[in-house]
């Protein structure tokens, strides 16, 4: 789907809530791969996932277009729910399933394929040392240390469209980028 498909495809979910589904199988693994970078816990990534996607449904009449994908609309939601969560802890969204009930959001092909899919990325982040070891470090960095270093290094998002997600200024994200790759090389010496 090209932007002018969607936002043809958006101009007619803000109508109705069911077109919003090609927008949903098309994101939804980035935005809960995302989610899992950042907590690197599975089921908090569905539940973020979930709640990014229902609170875009909802607030889909605000969504204003701009030389930015709309996907970057939907990282700086799941970026605010993922501070949402390390802020307070008790994290307590709509469950994926009140969403699906209250109409804000379609069900994937297969319940069984999401299940899945949170296992296998679980099991994969447990494997991984590697992972675990940068995500103990990174998870001690300040917040905005975390969003720009998952956001680049692995979502593999540009500069300009972090820029866009966060909200600030280029030349910021490119200091916290180099401050917190720094902050994170000395936690990787022995």
């Amino acid at each position: 789907m090209d932007r002018t498909e969607e936002q043809a495809v958006i101009e007619r979910a803000r109508k109705d809530p069911k077109a919003f589904e090609p927008i949903f199988d098309k994101y939804y693994s980035a935005i809960f791969r995302y989610a899992m970078h950042r907590t690197g816990n599975a089921a908090v990534a569905g539940d973020i996932a979930a709640e990014t996607f229902f609170k875009a449904l909802n607030k889909l009449h605000t969504y204003r277009v701009t030389a930015a994908p709309f996907s970057s609309w939907l990282y700086r939601i799941a970026s605010n729910e993922a501070s949402y969560y390390f802020r307070r802890r008790k994290y307590e969204p709509a469950s994926y399933d009140a969403a699906i009930e209250e109409g804000g959001l379609p069900e994937p092909v297969s319940r069984a394929d999401v299940e899945k899919e949170y296992m296998e990325a679980q099991e994969a982040a447990d494997r991984n040392r590697d992972f675990l070891k940068a995500k103990e470090l990174i998870s001690k960095l300040p917040l905005l240390y975390q969003e720009v270093l998952v956001l680049r290094f692995l979502e593999d998002k540009k500069i300009c469209e972090i820029a866009e997600i966060l909200g600030k200024r280029e030349g910021t994200i490119k200091s916290l980028i180099s401050r917190g790759v720094e902050k994170l090389r000395k936690g990787f010496k022995p």
